[in-house]
This record gives C-alpha cells, structure tokens and sequence, in this order.
C-alpha cells in the first residue's frame, strides 16, 4: 500500500544525522585539544543535550514502518533491508576494522576478532542498526498484539520498563551483580532498551493524522516540554548522578520524544524542504556509519598542517568534514555495480519528494 510520503521526516531525520556528526566532532576536537575546564564543561552540556540523535533514527525506524505499511509487511521486506541496510552494515564494519591494519599493520586475527565485535556485539557507533532489525521483528510478531490495546497503555508500559531498564544500567555497577557484569558493555543492544520508542513510533505513525492533531493542539506543551525534559540530564550532571554522555539513558526517554514531536511541529511550517536537507536526510545511512572514518584521516592530515587551528575552527572542519565526505564517499561507490551492497540504496531526491511512499523510506529507516 503506497500512501503520502511525510515530507517532515526528512526535516527530523536531517537535525538527527547533523547532531550526530556534531557531537562526535565534539569528542574528537576535544581529545585533540587541552581545554580549559569551562570548555569541557560547555562541550559536555552541548553534547548531552542531543542526546536525542540516535533514539530519533530509532524511532523514525518505526513510525515509518507503521505509517507506509499499516496493514501488513511486504514479501520483499526482509530480502530489501538484509541486502540494502545489513549487507553494508557488515561492509562498514569490516572497513572500520581494517583501519587499524592499515595504520599500525594489526594481524589478521586482530581485524577479525574487532570485527566480530562491532558486526555482532554493537561495539561501534553503528550499533542502532541491530536495533533496528529487532524493531522489524518485534513489529512483524506483535503488531497483531498492539492493534488490540490501547495506544495510552501500551505506551506507558513501555516507557514504565524502558526507564526501568536503563535506570539499572545507568545507577547500579556491574561490581554489585558480578554474575552479569560482562553485560554491562552490552546492555544497549536488547530491544527493551528502546521499546518505548518503538511503541510511540508504531502508533503515532499508524495513526499519524491523530498524531499531527494532537501535537498542533497541544504545541505550546509540546515545546514547554522540550525545555523541561531537558532539564533532567542536565541535573543529572550538575548532582553527579549520571555522568556519562550517553543516549541510553533513561532522563533521554521524554526528551527524545518531546523533540521528535516539536521538530514534526516546525517541519510542517516549511513549504518547501531545502535542497540540502533533503540531500543530507537521503544520505543520512552512509553519513552515520562512514563520517567517523573520514573524520580519523582528516585529524591524522590537520596534525601534519604546522599551524594552530583555533578550538573552533577545528570543530566545524571536522563537522563538515563527516557531512560532505561521506556523502561524496557514498555518492562514487553508489555508481559501482556493487555499490548499493556497501553503502546501501541511495535515493537521489529532488526538492519536491516523489509521491510513492517507498521512496522516502530510506533503507535504515523504514
């Protein structure tokens, strides 16, 4: 079933991959850098306060999902995401674990074991993808389920173990349950994790004009509770109760959604998507997985450059860097005859989105 193709996810998926490449900007400008304690700090509360950025791809995931295919999953669903979003999930992580061999001459058994580690256990930053397939077949087996209860207590079931979950994780120490300390690296992985997101995209994408009515009744709310749900981690920082910068945090759950639904209120007030947001959101796949490759070689080159770049400067070369690297990197390989298996299926947009629905559903996200 083809339906209208939201033209706002492009907008929300833009900020969501933009916010990623600047805070992972951030991190490296830091680590390259000796700044004063109050930059630290700055970069910190910047950084925490888009932690939104992977929950909202996650749960873009599934409120398109639910929106383009409200009835039931096509029979080329799994063979499409497997090629198109597994297949260079794997090829980007192989390349991510050659990096080393290549700088510092690692053996083969070296790539291969770090290569296990990201492919199968998440270590990396293209974790969410593992996420995402579980939100495939977590839809697959209990749509049916979800269908037949209300939307207002699945959701809140959902958030009430969601931040159970997380809560655990984040303020209990794998030092007090010494039978699961090893699962402490790993805790992201499992659906639970991010089922509240799921439950919200599932049905406000099934429901989706429901979901626009409410939020354009209540954008006052809307936007009073961007400010005040990200006052949470903010506190958490000042009362030293969770100081990791982390999106899998559960004083993230509200806030991501509060922005989700402000960032659909916004997008609806543009006529028409700019050219470089649409670009950007097309690309987002290939800029999520490849801009912290292309960001290593460009610190290893400004290292070699025998001037002082200011803190600043250095931010945004790297930021735009990731951005119009990767998209350049993805753009050569998409016209290979094998191109689309490594970096995924690129849809080339123009300003006004065509009108199929499948054609805004970019391979991660749908």
């Amino acid at each position: 079933m083809n339906r209208k193709p939201i033209t706002e996810i492009y907008f929300i998926r833009f900020i969501a991959c933009i916010s990623v490449v600047l805070i992972h900007s951030m991190t490296l400008t830091q680590s390259n850098y000796q700044l004063p304690e109050l930059t630290v700090d700055s970069f910190y509360m910047i950084k925490l306060a888009m932690m939104y950025a992977t929950p909202l791809f996650v749960m873009l995931s599934e409120f398109l999902l639910s929106y383009s295919y409200p009835d039931r999953l096509p029979k080329s669903f799994w063979k499409k995401r497997l090629l198109y979003i597994f297949v260079p999930y794997l090829v980007i992580a192989m390349l991510y674990s050659l990096y080393p061999w290549y700088l510092y001459g690692w053996e083969l058994q070296k790539v291969l074991n770090t290569f296990f580690d990201k492919a199968a256990l998440g270590l990396w930053h293209g974790y969410f993808v593992l996420i995402i397939f579980q939100f495939y077949a977590l839809h697959y087996v209990m749509k049916k389920y979800f269908d037949r209860f209300s939307a207002k207590y699945v959701i809140l079931i959902s958030l009430i173990i969601n931040a159970l979950y997380l809560s655990f994780f984040n303020f209990m120490s794998g030092h007090d349950f010494p039978a699961i300390a090893g699962f402490w690296n790993y805790y992201k992985l499992p659906f639970v994790g991010w089922i509240f997101y799921f439950t919200v995209g599932y049905y406000a994408g099934k429901h989706i004009d429901t979901f626009v009515e409410m939020i354009t009744k209540y954008k006052k709310w809307i936007y009073t509770g961007v400010i005040v749900t990200v006052a949470f981690p903010l506190t958490m920082e000042y009362t030293d109760s969770i100081r990791l910068v982390s999106s899998k945090r559960p004083d993230i759950l509200l806030y991501t959604v509060f922005v989700f639904c402000a960032l659909y209120l916004i997008a609806k007030r543009i006529k028409v998507m700019p050219k470089f947001v649409m670009i950007v959101s097309s690309y987002s796949y290939s800029i999520y997985l490849l801009h912290l490759l292309v960001m290593y070689n460009v610190t290893r080159y400004l290292k070699d450059i025998p001037i002082y770049i200011n803190m600043g400067v250095y931010v945004v070369i790297l930021f735009l860097a990731g951005i119009v690297g990767s998209i350049l990197i993805s753009y050569l390989i998409s016209f290979l005859p094998f191109g689309q298996f490594m970096v995924g299926k690129v849809n080339r947009p123009k300003v006004k989105p065509a009108p199929v629905a499948e054609s805004q559903n970019q391979p991660i996200h749908t």
